[in-house]
């Protein structure tokens, strides 16, 4: 019998993600058989479960605000080469359909010869691990909680002999949303997304894009990039520069239809529409996709490389479409300016394939970092984005008595 999405994917009408989000990796001793793996992570399914109604254990009968509390948990493809596993690699998370380790040294390309790269200090890929567990919440708090219960039971459970337990944290990630539905590069993001009634088809694993994986039915794939942006380099572009690799005014958010005489942006005029102020705005619906534009420079523009086919069957693979939740993310660093800004791009999808085809290809994001024409880019372009962490996850559905979300991977 299929099973039902897990929570934390807000992708029915008038949902949308909360104010905070958490990424934890947890990394498998190596040895560490399927089953006691699965038996460590079916005691914190326990523990996410009792904070999702307020309860720490530690503080018994003294309940907590779980603030909106929902987990989520996938597997990447390392947990099926535990000894024991119960289940094979299913077939659409080939290695064709991953990213590519970070380079020994730093740096180098997330997908062989394609515009998006590591970053020059990143060394090992901190996201590719054997488990990862999505917390979103409405207060930071929220979820904070988990990680730290999370640790909590397994310091409680390392092996006396070795001192670390079968799971460890390799790597924390939070992130939040902004009220005012803007980047850090200051332009409206997020809001050339699907349509709410297109997105469990193109979220939810069926009989088909199982390829004969029949107990992934109802599931869903995980994307995770946490991409830093050069904010130094945007500074330096113009305003003219910026809208034209976007694709959008960078005030009101209306699509660009083409360029002016004199070459510069050109919104389109009908949009924002009387009494509003921003494509954001109640009425501006029909203007937060693109549409259709001749202008080579516009067509070249984020929002068009990322949305190529979006008149199309967005339940069809083809279509490559996804459903994406981003989380800004603003943390110390012990370089000038102090601190790094980016985004946490969170995306579901029926096959990873999808994403995979849109980062690889030209003419969609497979020549560029983010935008413009791939043979005159403003000089850095080719580092605008950089990738601090990348990984792509099986979400096994929700089925009936099962102690955890995948337990059968664990035997």
């Amino acid at each position: 019998m299929a099973g039902t999405l897990q929570e934390g994917i807000f992708h029915g009408p008038g949902a949308s993600p909360p104010g905070h989000c958490t990424q934890l990796f947890l990394r498998a001793d190596r040895g560490t058989g399927a089953e006691r793996v699965g038996e460590l992570l079916a005691e914190l399914w326990g523990v996410y479960r009792d904070l999702t109604r307020g309860t720490v254990r530690d503080l018994p009968g003294h309940p907590v605000d779980p603030g909106g509390l929902q987990v989520l948990i996938g597997y990447g493809p390392k947990v099926f080469d535990l000894a024991g596993a119960g289940r094979t690699l299913p077939a659409t998370f080939a290695p064709e359909f991953r990213f590519r380790s970070a380079s020994p040294s730093g740096g180098g390309p997330l997908l062989s010869g394609r515009g998006l790269q590591y970053a020059p200090d990143v060394r090992q890929n901190p996201a590719t691990e054997e488990v990862c567990v999505q917390f979103t919440a409405d207060t930071a708090l929220g979820v904070h909680r988990p990680v730290v219960e999370t640790w909590k039971l397994l310091h409680d459970r390392a092996d006396p002999a070795l001192g670390v337990a079968l799971l460890a944290i390799s790597a924390v990630f939070t992130g939040f949303q902004r009220a005012d539905g803007r980047s850090w590069i200051d332009f409206h993001d997020g809001i050339s997304n699907l349509r709410s009634d297109q997105r469990a088809r193109v979220i939810q694993i069926d009989g088909e894009t199982a390829a004969g994986d029949d107990w992934i039915i109802g599931g869903t794939y995980l994307a995770f990039l946490r991409l830093a942006v050069d904010l130094d380099l945007w500074r330096d572009l113009t305003r003219d520069q910026q809208e034209l690799l976007v694709g959008r005014d960078k005030l009101t958010g209306s699509p660009l239809v083409g360029r002016t005489p004199e070459g510069g942006p050109r919104p389109d005029p009908r949009c924002p529409v009387a009494a509003t102020t921003e494509v954001v705005d109640a009425g501006n619906e029909e203007f937060r996709e693109p549409g259709t534009v001749d202008d080579p420079v516009v067509q070249a523009s984020h929002v068009h490389r990322a949305n190529q086919n979006k008149f199309e069957d967005a339940a069809r693979p083809n279509s490559l479409r996804i459903f994406r939740q981003g989380y800004e993310f603003l943390e110390p660093s012990p370089v000038a300016p102090g601190f790094r800004a980016g985004l946490n791009f969170v995306s579901f999808q029926d096959t990873p394939d999808r994403l995979i085809r849109v980062l690889r290809q030209q003419k969609w994001l497979g020549d560029v970092n983010f935008g413009g024409e791939a043979g005159q880019q403003p000089a850095g372009m080719d580092r605008l984005l950089t990738v601090r962490g990348a990984g792509i996850y099986l979400v096994p559905p929700l089925v009936p008595d099962e102690p955890f979300p995948g337990a059968a991977v664990f035997g």
